[in-house]
C-alpha cells in the first residue's frame, strides 16, 4: 500500500473536518426566512439533528425524531418514496446538490407537500453518508396550483365544447390557448402572433385591450376573414395571466348568416320602400287588417293610394273595419282567413267588389287578400285597385265584338231565312189563289190547310233563326246564377248551324248528362263560345267537322270543355300569340284579332283555364276548364 501524498492527507483533513463540524456544530447553519427548517438525515433516513419547526411539520414530539424512532422515509407518501429515491440517486450521480419536492402524512393523516434542498455527503468509498440542507412547507402553494390546473382542465372543456373560437393571447400577442372550434378554422396556432395567424395582419389588432386592463375594458369588432370569406364578431376581453401579467381572452363568433340576413331585412326593408312608392304611383292600394282591440279585420296600415282611392285619411281608417267599405261576401272570406291558424302566404282570395268611398259614387275594384302576419300575428295583408274605368272599357269591348259578331252573322243569316220566307211567299200565293176563285170544296180546304201549316212551319223556322241572333245581340248586366252548360253550347251552336252547313261543315257533339249545373254567366260565356266555334269554322274553308265534348273531374271539381276542328291548323310561331289583342292572321277584310282574346278574358274571368293544342294541316283542339264555384277554385267573377 503506497503512503498518501501530503496533498492528499491535507484534503482528508478538511473533509473529516467537515464532518466533525457538521455533527458537533449545528448552529453554523443561518436561515433568515422563518419557513425554512435545516435538518440532516443520515443513511437510514433518520435525523442527526433538525428544526424544531419539522416537529410542528410532521406532528411527531420532537424527543421521538431524536432518538430516531420516526423514519423520513417511513413518513413519505408511499407513492412519493421511489421519487425521493430518484431524486437521492440524481444528487449523486450529478454535483451532489439534492430537490426533492415530495408528501409526508403526518402523525395525525394529514398529507402534506414538503421542498427538500441541501447537500449529500460520501464516505471514501462514494458511500451515501447523509443530507444536509433546508426543507419548507409548501402545501398551500401546491394546493392553489392544483386548483389553478383543475380550473384550467374545466376551462379548457368548456371551450371546447363551444361553437364560438375561444383563445387566450399572452402580453407579447403570442396564442397561448385556442379551443378546438377554432384550430378548425385555422389550425393549431399555439405560439403564433395572435394577429398574423387569425387575422393575416402585419401589426397589432386595432381593438386590442391589452393596454385598457386598468379600465376593465372590452372591446367588439366585427372582421371579415378573407381566407375563410366569412364574417367573425370578435370579442376582446382582458385577462390576468398566471404570472400576473396582462393577457387577452378573445371570442371569433361566426356571424355570417347574421350579416346576410342583415343584408336581406335591409334589402327587404328598401324593396317594401320602393314597392309602396311604386303602388302609389301606379295607384295601388296596399293594406292590412287584423283582429285588434275587439274589432273583426280593424286597419292597421294603409298606403297613400288606398287613402286615395277610398277617400279616407289613414287616422279615419285606423278606426275602421274592413267591413265598412266592402260588400260582406269577401268580408266573410278575410275573416275566415283571419281565423284560420298556421296561415301560409300563399293562401290569396281575389275578387271584383264595388267599394264604398268616403264621398262620391261607389266604385269597381280589383281586391285581393292574403294570408300574412302583422307584429307577429295574424293578418291580412291586401291589395285594391280601382278598375272602373277599365271595366266600361272591357264593356264596351264586349259589346262591340259582340255587334262585330253580329255583322258578320247576319249576312250569313240573310241567305237562311231567305229560302223559309220564299216558301211562306210562294205557299202565301198558292192559297190567295184557291181564295179568289171562291172554290173552298172540301178538297179545296185541305190544301189550304197544308198551305198555311208550310207557312207557319217557315215563318217559325225564321223566327228561330231570328230570336237566336236577338239573345246573341242583347246587352245586359253581368248575371251569374246556375246554368246547363250544355244548354249554352247546343244553343250557341244553333247560331251559328247555318253558317256551317253552308261552309260544309259537320256539327258534332258529345255532351255528358252528368256535368252538374255551373255558376257562370250565361250571356258572356256563350260568347267566348261561339268566338272560339267562329275561329274554328273559318279555319275550315272547304268543309270540315266541328266536335264538341264536355267531361266533369269530381276530384278537381272541374267542368272540361274540348272544341276540336279539322282545318288548316296553327303554326308553332303563331300558337303562343292566338290570345292577343289584335293579334290576327286573316286578311284585313275579315276580322281585327279580338274575337279569342275576348273569349280568354272571359273565361279567366270565370276563374278557369284555356289553352290550345295543334300543327299546321291538322287542325287545332281548344280546351278550357271552368273549376265549380262552389269548390275550392273559385275564381274571381262576382254574383
Amino acid at each position: 500500500m503506497t503512503r498518501p501524498t501530503y496533498k492528499e492527507l491535507e484534503q482528508k483533513v478538511k473533509e473529516l473536518q467537515q464532518i466533525i463540524n457538521i455533527k458537533v456544530f449545528p448552529s453554523i447553519l443561518q436561515f433568515t426566512a422563518s419557513d425554512l427548517l435545516y435538518f440532516r438525515l443520515n443513511a437510514q433516513w433518520s435525523f442527526d439533528f433538525f428544526d424544531q419547526g419539522i416537529a410542528s411539520l410532521t406532528g411527531y414530539p420532537a424527543q421521538a425524531l431524536r432518538d430516531h424512532e420516526a423514519c423520513w422515509l417511513n413518513l413519505v407518501h408511499e407513492n412519493d418514496r421511489a421519487l425521493l429515491l430518484d431524486d437521492l440517486d440524481r444528487a449523486l450521480r450529478e454535483d451532489r446538490t439534492f430537490l426533492s419536492v415530495h408528501r409526508i402524512i403526518s402523525e395525525s393523516g394529514q398529507i402534506r407537500w414538503v421542498k427538500m434542498r441541501g447537500s449529500v455527503f460520501c464516505d471514501d468509498e462514494g458511500r451515501f453518508l447523509c443530507i444536509q440542507g433546508i426543507l419548507n412547507d409548501i402545501t398551500r402553494e401546491k394546493l392553489i396550483e392544483e386548483a389553478l390546473e383543475s380550473e384550467s382542465e374545466i376551462f379548457a372543456w368548456v371551450a371546447n365544447n363551444l361553437e364560438d373560437g375561444i383563445y387566450i393571447v399572452s402580453e407579447d400577442h403570442r396564442i397561448k390557448f385556442m379551443n378546438q372550434a377554432l384550430m378548425d378554422l385555422v389550425g393549431d396556432q399555439v405560439g403564433e402572433l395572435c394577429y398574423k395567424a387569425l387575422f393575416d395582419r402585419d401589426s397589432i389588432c386595432p381593438w386590442s385591450v391589452m393596454h385598457h386592463i386598468q379600465q376593465d375594458s372590452c372591446g367588439f369588432q366585427d372582421y371579415v376573414l378573407e381566407k375563410l370569406g366569412r364574417a367573425f364578431q370578435v370579442r376582446s376581453f382582458p385577462i390576468k395571466m398566471r404570472d400576473g401579467s396582462i393577457g387577452k381572452l378573445g371570442q371569433l363568433r361566426d356571424i355570417t348568416r347574421t350579416k346576410v340576413l342583415q343584408y336581406e331585412l335591409k334589402e327587404l326593408a328598401l324593396r317594401e320602400e320602393a314597392l309602396a312608392s311604386a303602388a302609389d304611383v301606379a295607384n295601388v292600394g296596399i293594406f292590412v287588417v287584423q283582429n285588434y282591440r275587439g274589432l273583426q279585420a280593424r286597419f292597421r296600415y294603409a298606403n297613400e293610394a288606398f287613402c286615395r282611392i277610398t277617400g279616407f285619411e289613414l287616422l279615419e281608417l285606423q278606426e275602421m273595419s274592413l267591413s265598412d267599405i266592402i260588400p260582406s261576401g269577401p268580408f266573410e272570406k278575410v275573416v275566415e282567413l283571419l281565423g284560420q291558424r298556421g296561415l301560409l302566404l300563399s293562401r290569396a282570395s281575389s275578387s271584383e267588389v264595388t267599394l264604398i268611398r268616403k264621398e262620391g259614387p261607389p266604385v269597381v275594384a280589383l281586391f285581393t287578400a292574403a294570408a300574412s302576419l302583422y307584429r307577429g300575428k295574424p293578418a291580412i295583408t291586401g291589395f285594391l285597385q280601382d278598375i272602373t274605368q277599365a271595366k266600361r272599357v272591357q264593356d264596351s269591348l264586349y259589346l262591340s265584338q259582340r255587334l262585330a259578331s253580329i255583322g258578320k252573322l247576319a249576312a250569313e243569316v240573310a241567305h237562311e231565312i231567305n229560302n223559309p220566307l220564299t216558301s211562306v211567299l210562294t205557299f202565301t200565293k198558292l192559297a190567295s189563289r184557291v181564295v179568289q176563285r171562291d172554290r173552298l170544296g172540301p178538297e179545296r180546304i185541305q190544301s189550304l190547310k197544308e198551305y198555311l201549316g208550310h207557312m207557319e212551319s217557315e215563318a217559325n223556322r225564321c223566327a228561330g233563326i231570328a230570336r237566336n241572333l236577338l239573345d246573341f245581340s242583347r246587352q245586359g248586366e253581368i248575371e251569374v246564377k246556375e246554368n246547363d252548360l250544355g244548354e249554352i253550347i247546343e244553343r250557341t251552336l244553333n247560331v251559328l248551324r247555318h253558317r256551317a252547313e253552308m261552309g260544309k261543315i259537320a256539327l258534332r257533339t258529345s255532351l255528358d248528362p252528368n256535368v252538374p249545373r255551373l255558376r257562370c254567366d250565361y250571356k258572356r260565356l256563350q260568347q267566348a263560345l261561339i268566338n272560339i266555334f267562329w275561329n274554328s269554322i273559318e279555319a275550315m274553308p272547304r268543309g270540315g267537322v266541328l266536335a264538341v265534348a264536355t267531361t266533369f273531374d269530381p276530384v278537381r271539381r272541374a267542368i272540361h270543355i274540348d272544341i276540336r276542328d279539322t282545318g288548316t291548323g296553327i303554326s308553332q310561331e303563331n300558337l303562343g300569340r292566338i290570345f292577343e289583342p289584335f293579334f290576327t292572321t286573316k286578311a284585313e277584310s275579315k276580322g281585327v284579332g279580338l274575337g279569342l282574346s275576348v273569349a280568354y278574358g272571359i273565361i279567366r274571368q270565370h276563374g278557369g283555364e284555356i289553352d290550345v293544342q295543334s300543327r299546321p294541316g291538322e287542325g287545332a283542339l281548344f280546351r278550357i276548364c271552368l273549376p265549380m264555384r262552389d269548390g275550392a277554385c273559385n275564381g274571381p267573377l262576382n254574383p
